[in-house]
């Protein structure tokens, strides 16, 4: 019944003074952080842009935020590609949980992270070889239920394998923070590694000051499989990100967390349209408010799709061609 409430009370926000004066709420990151610096900012935009329209700012964090939406506790919302497709399924890391079916997307990538993963030297197997048929593997992946460790399961899974299936090949695993992955790795004690950071990352940089080794490509299979299974996208580590683990080889294939923008299907269309209207014909302003913006065009917003397109950003995407009709 409260949830409920609170649900209602948020609409009556967004209804209470008609269609001249609307007030929404903006959850980001931490206070401090990249994603309160870009809702921060981007609220103060929208504000300038869109006439009636209050947006509040407040802190939040990924895995949280989709239920906020969800619950009616927030309009918008920074989210991560595959928390926002976990918490509309109700599965990893929102297992047990009521399914978060409401929550829409409005676009993405606000700032994307890249997956390494990463090979020692004198190891030879491609990725594929490796999980299907490597005995008494050393591998490294992020912390216990972190977003890049519960990727790593997918990984797995998509290979038909599990930890205690590695395991009992001989594998073993070591799950911790990236500083710890680092040292594990310059000390020798993981051969291949798993996980997602920022470019460059600095654990990646750590590792190669006192080793050498080769970051490998995703293979395609796997790409094509979590977009599908998973609303996650690819993309690239651009060339020279790493000299010592990229040599003069080009670009590598990865996949790619994208940061989602997402909304509620109880928030009105008209709102969500006049939303992605100003960020999208105002895109130049947005590298200002923080760099990790620089890179975002809504020509390819929604072409990943962890959950529905919200009508509204539909409405303006097929209006400027950039989906289909």
């Amino acid at each position: 019944m409260l949830k409920r409430i609170v649900a209602a009370v948020g609409l009556v926000v967004l209804a209470a003074t008609g269609a001249s004066a609307q007030t929404i709420e903006w959850r980001g990151g931490s206070i401090g952080g990249g994603w309160y610096t870009i809702v921060s900012g981007a609220a103060k935009l929208l504000e300038d842009k869109v006439p009636g329209l209050t947006v509040k700012a407040v802190p939040g964090g990924g895995a949280a935020n989709p239920i906020a939406v969800q619950q009616g506790q927030a309009q918008l919302a920074m989210s991560i590609d595959i928390f926002a497709s976990m918490a509309a399924g109700a599965t990893g890391t929102y297992q047990g949980r009521p399914v978060s079916d409401k929550l829409r997307m409005i676009g993405q990538s606000f700032g994307d992270t890249p997956f390494h993963f990463i090979r020692a030297p004198g190891q030879t197997m491609d990725i594929a070889t490796l999980f299907k048929e490597g005995r008494n593997i050393r591998f490294g992946g992020a912390s216990n239920g972190a977003t890049d460790e519960i990727a790593l399961r997918w990984l797995l899974a998509h290979y038909g394998q599990t930890y205690d299936s590695l395991r009992a090949r001989g594998w073993r695993f070591t799950l911790a923070a990236y500083a710890d992955l680092a040292s594990a790795y310059r000390d020798n004690q993981i051969d291949y590694a798993f996980f997602a950071l920022g470019l460059p990352g600095s654990a990646v940089v750590d590792m190669a000051t006192g080793r050498d080794g080769e970051l490998l490509d995703i293979p395609q299979d796997v790409l094509d499989g979590f977009k599908q299974r998973h609303g996650m996208g690819s993309g690239s580590i651009p060339a020279a990100t790493y000299p010592r683990f990229q040599g003069s080889r080009g670009a590598v294939k990865t996949l790619v967390m994208a940061t989602t923008l997402i909304t509620s299907a109880d928030v009105p269309d008209d709102v969500i349209y006049r939303v992605t209207k100003a960020i999208c014909e105002n895109v130049a302003e947005l590298p200002r408010i923080h760099s990790s913006l620089a890179d975002y065009r809504c020509e390819t917003a929604v072409r990943d799709r962890p959950v529905p397109v919200h009508p509204g950003a539909l409405r303006y995407y097929r209006e400027r061609g950039f989906a289909p009709n």
